[in-house]
């Protein structure tokens, strides 16, 4: 069968891609190099902004916790936490999450494969190819790659080299925890509902602790050159979280991943090409979050092929669109993202703190969190809200140094 579409990877920027663009009535083929459902490394935190891109009532059966706050632990075991009564987001397990989106494609009329590994990809004026690695070759007028930060689209198209440069990639490393669904309400003081992200000091990475159902996922991640004693980072980073939890943590399976990153920078786009999601690099370079823009970025690329198959050009230059409409979406709050990420861990602790207790607070990172803002529109929310905040922000200074004054005792 000739396919307008081969999408290649089965990963939520893959599936979100194949559904859209069956659904806009091309015939679109997915590859998945392995059968599903598959473990996937990750903490599997989906922000709100990434569920809106789904459009529909995600099952409950996908659903682990639902996430309404978010706790940073600073540098001196303080916490400064931030609640919203608006949903952020969800936890799941990727193997499940994925395999839904997947399905869903399927239902939307696309063609899904599964353990079909992609060794060979190519494209011309006329067709898109996929090499198979059982030898089959499948052709199509346009190819996606959503493969991973080793996608071999990418590598086979020219538009990454090679060998991928550990100095322009980030290093992971996750676990889940069983405790049982009794034990995460220990854990979680009764608050399974809580994302908790803590910056370690002296490096350019972070950890988390994610509320499951029955588990809690915990890892660390970061830029490549402060992450090459990852086992050993991870170990101390659960040993940590085992004393300020109380709860005896034995890792189920310990999962390392690259992270992508600076997508931005390099060409995305070729003749009959796209890449998307981690094979392009669209990931948070402070938080390291990749699901909301690569689904994101899905949205974009299928949308793109569709008006190029209406306008018969499969030509870079008309693609190039593609860029612009993620240079326009992701580029203010990456850059912000990668200042914070080098700079902001030495100002975190004042502002976190600081910030804590105060409802314009909880409000903007409620949006940051939902999408509806993106790091680069925090100072002008913060304006916007102050003037109606300054009174109580007034008030609560005024009675904390109250309460601080040294009473006399006749």
């Amino acid at each position: 069968m000739s396919y307008d579409i081969i999408v290649v990877g089965a990963g939520p920027a893959g599936s979100i891609a194949a559904q859209r663009s069956a659904a806009l009535g091309l015939r679109t083929l997915l590859l998945e190099k392995h059968s599903l459902p598959r473990e996937k490394a990750c903490g599997g935190a989906v922000m709100h902004r990434g569920l809106q891109i789904v459009n529909e009532r995600i099952p409950r059966r996908v659903v682990e916790q639902k996430i309404y706050g978010l706790r940073f632990v600073l540098q001196d075991g303080r916490t400064a936490e931030f609640e919203s009564d608006k949903l952020l987001g969800i936890t799941c397990h990727r193997s499940v999450f994925d395999e839904y989106l997947a399905r869903r494609a399927e239902r939307a009329g696309a063609d899904l494969i599964e353990q079909a590994r992609v060794v060979d990809a190519s494209v011309n004026d006329d067709y898109a190819e996929t090499t198979l690695s059982d030898g089959r070759v499948l052709r199509a007028r346009f190819l996606i790659g959503a493969d991973g930060v080793t996608s071999t689209v990418a590598h086979s198209l020219g538009l990454r080299p090679k060998k991928n440069s550990p100095t322009r990639l980030g290093l992971g490393m996750e676990s889940d925890f069983y405790l049982g669904e009794d034990g995460v309400l220990e854990a979680t003081n009764g608050n399974p509902h809580i994302l908790d992200i803590i910056p370690i000091q002296g490096r350019i990475s972070y950890g988390w602790v994610f509320p499951k159902r029955e588990y809690l996922a915990i890892g660390v991640a970061g830029a490549a050159p402060h992450m090459l004693r990852l086992r050993q980072i991870f170990d101390s980073f659960v040993r940590r979280m085992q004393r300020r939890l109380r709860s005896t943590l034995t890792p189920s399976r310990r999962r390392t991943w690259y992270l992508a990153g600076q997508g931005l920078e390099h060409e995305n786009v070729t003749t009959r090409g796209i890449l998307i999601g981690d094979a392009a690099g669209f990931v948070d370079p402070l938080m390291g979050e990749g699901i909301a823009y690569a689904m994101k970025s899905a949205v974009h690329a299928t949308d793109v092929i569709a008006s190029a198959i209406d306008s018969g050009r499969h030509d870079p230059k008309f693609l190039s669109k593609y860029n612009r409409l993620c240079r326009k979406d992701f580029k203010a709050s990456f850059a912000f993202a990668q200042w914070a990420g080098i700079n902001g861990f030495s100002y975190s602790d004042f502002i976190l703190s600081h910030a804590e207790g105060q409802s314009i607070s909880s409000e903007i990172l409620a949006q940051l969190a939902r999408g509806e803002i993106g790091y680069s529109d925090i100072p002008a929310a913060v304006i916007k809200r102050l003037p109606r905040e300054i009174p109580v922000i007034v008030q609560k200074i005024v009675l904390t140094r109250m309460n601080n004054v040294p009473r006399k005792h006749s």
